[in-house]
């Protein structure tokens, strides 16, 4: 089967096209023919060596694949050959052919298109799991909200009854953020975005901020941050890290917080599935997508890191 293959660390240059050996599902996985395989910016920085976990070199990059189940392992006996299902792989999902635990395989609808249903796993778990303890009447900035996480987050907090600030780089990524429902619409790359998104909270600041660009952009959070708020840091799209006085945190009782999706149970993983599922068939979440075939990787990951996208990035696969 064709798949991406990663030989050695580095730029997407790395990313190699390839014929190797398709995967056999152990008894409790089942054998995934991939239709779309969901990329994340997580990917980038593994692919670089930069993220948390380095995997064994060769491998394959992909976490989300979406598709119809080819194959069944021996103790599998709630799912069939012939479904159209969304998973989390267990080998890589860059690839014709992907396997993935039975207990992490969902069936998806007939009207939900394979591309879509990628962007809820990662990103759209990612998603609840930051919101998750978010009330109704809170405000929330959520920063990269063209973005495959953003995107879903504006939409989520809005209909958990949160004033929403996206933030974005340029003006079709904002009238994107406000088309998605966001009471505010804030461009990160002005200098005085912070006195923006003050005037929009009467100077109070925000109860939550949503932080995956890094580098000097944290300082300024903590300005915009309110009383006994409390800022998430899932990523930092930027490459850089960033120091934060912790005496600082005093003034008004701020919060910071690391959001890793690997750190959520099982359990929760399964029913924030079925929650963003039951908000698509309600048509309360719009995806946005853009793909890329499986040979254009290379492609794909420039995109992500050059911050040419918006939305959900799939690698489709005929």
């Amino acid at each position: 089967m064709k798949a991406i293959r990663v030989h050695e660390l580095g730029g997407a240059e790395n990313l190699t096209l390839e014929e190797i050996e398709k995967p056999t599902p152990k008894p409790d996985e089942v054998l995934i023919k991939t239709a779309a395989a969901g990329i994340n910016y997580a990917d980038t920085m593994m692919r670089a060596g930069n993220y948390l976990t380095k995997p064994d070199l060769p491998f394959t990059l992909g976490y989300e694949v979406a598709g119809t189940i080819e194959s069944l392992g021996a103790d599998v006996k709630n799912l069939t050959v012939g479904q159209r299902v969304l998973a989390t792989a267990s080998s890589g999902g860059y690839a014709e052919f992907a396997t993935a635990r039975a207990v992490l395989t969902m069936p998806i609808p007939d009207e939900l298109g394979f591309s879509e249903a990628t962007a809820l796993l990662v990103q759209g778990l990612t998603a609840l799991g930051l919101l998750n303890e978010t009330k109704a009447g809170e405000t929330i900035l959520i920063h990269a909200a063209a973005g495959g996480v953003g995107t879903l987050l504006v939409q989520l907090a809005k209909d958990k009854g949160l004033k929403v600030i996206g933030t974005a780089s340029s003006e079709q990524k904002l009238q994107l953020v406000a088309d998605l429902g966001a009471d505010f619409a804030v461009n990160y790359s002005e200098d005085d975005w912070t006195d923006e998104v003050l005037k929009a909270t009467d100077g109070k600041g925000v109860d939550w901020l949503i932080e995956m660009v890094g580098g000097a952009i944290v300082a300024k959070n903590l300005k915009v941050l309110a009383k006994n708020g409390t800022m998430w840091i899932y990523g930092s799209a930027s490459g850089e890290d960033f120091k934060v006085s912790v005496l600082s945190l005093m003034a008004k009782n701020h919060t910071i917080r690391g959001y890793w999706l690997m750190n959520e149970s099982v359990g929760n993983r399964i029913k924030f599935t079925k929650e963003l599922l039951e908000h698509l068939g309600a048509k309360r979440l719009k995806i946005q997508v853009t793909e890329f075939p499986l040979e254009k990787a290379k492609e794909a990951h420039e995109a992500i890191e050059s911050r040419k996208t918006t939305g959900k990035v799939v690698l489709t696969v005929n």
